[in-house]
């Protein structure tokens, strides 16, 4: 199968599309299918790995990128609507 989504860095818990991604398309990192999308996900977009729970991070870099809003079920697109911004620094 040809890639469809990369993961950066062993520790993420998302996915990134290299290019677009249809709804029940087999998502495929390092040619191996993983699991089917869950919606439809644009070139350059997360992807989630496994579920991530409300209040948890979002993990790309092998770094807290964002925290889910929500439920983020396995396959589904991880962006604006089921996220927001992590706070990771607080000045004294």
């Amino acid at each position: 199968m040809v890639n469809n989504a990369l993961r950066i860095n062993p520790a993420d818990n998302v996915v990134v599309a290299i290019r677009n991604v249809k709804k029940g398309e087999p998502v495929v990192v390092a040619g191996e299918t993983l699991f089917e999308a869950a919606q439809d996900v644009e070139l350059g977009h997360k992807i989630a790995l496994s579920p991530i729970k409300s209040g948890s991070q979002v993990i790309r870099y092998g770094e807290p990128i964002l925290k889910a809003t929500c439920d983020i079920q396995q396959g589904e697109w991880v962006h604006l609507h089921n996220t927001q911004p992590e706070l990771l620094y607080t000045a004294p």
